[in-house]
């Protein structure tokens, strides 16, 4: 079994060296490669099984509880800052009463 699958590593490896033109040096490069490749080709298969995690995606719990994004009102402020331009006197905001 283990040297059929090297002889396939082995295999591919050769045709990826013969691709790229025969080059010098780059052997493990081409097995990584090789190895890698197969192996996705293999498992491809399983990715596209759904994930079984016995447990919904998201508690309703969570969907009901989400309340509203805070803004800057609810922070406090009651517009948006700017920067003053050349000659305008700095705004001071409002008193909150």
């Amino acid at each position: 079994m283990e040297a059929d699958r090297e002889d396939e590593i082995r295999a591919r490896a050769y045709q990826l060296w013969e691709e790229e033109g025969r080059p010098e040096g780059r052997a493990e490069q081409h097995w990584f490669t090789a190895k890698e490749s197969l192996a996705i080709e293999e498992n491809q298969e399983s990715t596209y099984l759904p994930i079984d995690t016995g447990t919904d995606p998201e508690p309703i719990e969570a969907v009901e509880n989400t309340g509203e994004f805070p803004t800057l009102t609810d922070q406090g402020e009651l517009q948006t800052p700017h920067r003053a331009e050349r000659g305008e006197p700095p705004s001071t905001p409002p008193a909150n009463n």
